[in-house]
């Protein structure tokens, strides 16, 4: 099996090791393995497609979120599968699909697992796998200080909406889903899968094998507001609240007067207008012999 492994070298502190042992049992279990580290944006998305071009039988993503999501992209419309070994301070992926965050273990995953489709999802000309989100959370992460990412990791999503609550106005959102029903709000998350950020969940029904997407929208704006959806998504009752909807689609399409950001797997991916679709089937991931679990 030839395997390239595409690792974030500062998806966590001395995270160096734990990628050479885990090339070295990969190669004791008889594959070759070709390391790629990554070193800026975008790198992971061109190692990856020049891996599926050039024929490797796996390409397996060694960080946090934000370096599968862009293994994803480099491996969209192809048939290459992808291996996730965790390596970052959050892996909501691995959360997701029951892959172990101990990096031997997943290693075992990689390979002994299934190779499985999932579903991604499509925001323009960016694929995310797990959600996309437009208002107050794509705010927190376009303000959000990398350097303190890298000491802090969960943490300074924590401080970066703390210190944009006071300060953010808000962007009026008007969203029509592929039936035609028309929406409105202040913030949105499209989830093509249930966690968000750790083992939170805004879109609670959101399944990767289904093929659509849940959209979870907030009407309100106000920092109160901003306040008490926290609490409400925390203590698993948000989808309770008067000015919370809730919906199913496979396509939908947003847009604003003002200049509002996406977030797309806790990255800015762009700014609005956005048309988001769903790839039914799109990926091939390797996942646990029991599958994705539901939620």
């Amino acid at each position: 099996m030839r395997i390239k492994l595409i690792a974030n070298p500062a998806a966590g502190s001395g995270k160096k090791k734990t990628i050479e042992r885990v090339q070295e049992y990969l190669e004791r279990k008889g594959a070759f393995v070709e390391q790629y580290l990554t070193e800026k944006k975008g790198d992971a998305v061109l190692a990856a497609k020049g891996a599926a071009d050039a024929g490797f039988d796996l390409v397996v993503a060694m960080g946090g979120d934000g370096t599968i999501n862009e293994v994803v992209n480099g491996l969209a419309g192809s048939s290459t599968p992808l291996g996730v070994v965790p390596l970052g301070t959050v892996n909501v992926f691995a959360l997701e699909t029951g892959i172990p965050m101990d990096p031997m273990k997943a290693c075992e995953v990689v390979l002994n697992g299934t190779p499985k489709r999932v579903s991604i999802g499509k925001v323009n000309d960016h694929y995310f796998l797990l959600m996309a989100g437009i208002g107050f959370d794509a705010h927190v992460v376009y303000g959000l200080d990398l350097r303190l990412k890298r000491l802090s990791g969960r943490l300074s999503y924590i401080i970066s909406g703390i210190g944009n609550i006071f300060s953010y106005s808000g962007l009026h959102l008007q969203i029509e889903l592929d039936n035609g029903e028309k929406l409105e709000g202040y913030g949105a998350v499209v989830g093509n899968g249930k966690y968000y950020g750790g083992r939170m969940s805004i879109t609670p029904f959101a399944d990767l094998e289904r093929g659509d997407l849940d959209i979870c929208i907030f009407e309100g704006k106000r920092p109160i507001d901003i306040l008490r959806y926290t609490w409400g998504v925390l203590r698993k009752r948000h989808l309770t609240y008067p000015d919370v909807q809730y919906r199913t689609a496979r396509g939908l399409k947003v847009t604003s007067l003002g200049k509002g950001y996406i977030q797309a797997d806790g990255d800015i991916v762009g700014s609005l207008p956005a048309v988001f679709t769903i790839v039914k089937d799109g990926l091939m991931v390797i996942l646990p012999e029991k599958g994705t679990p539901k939620p």
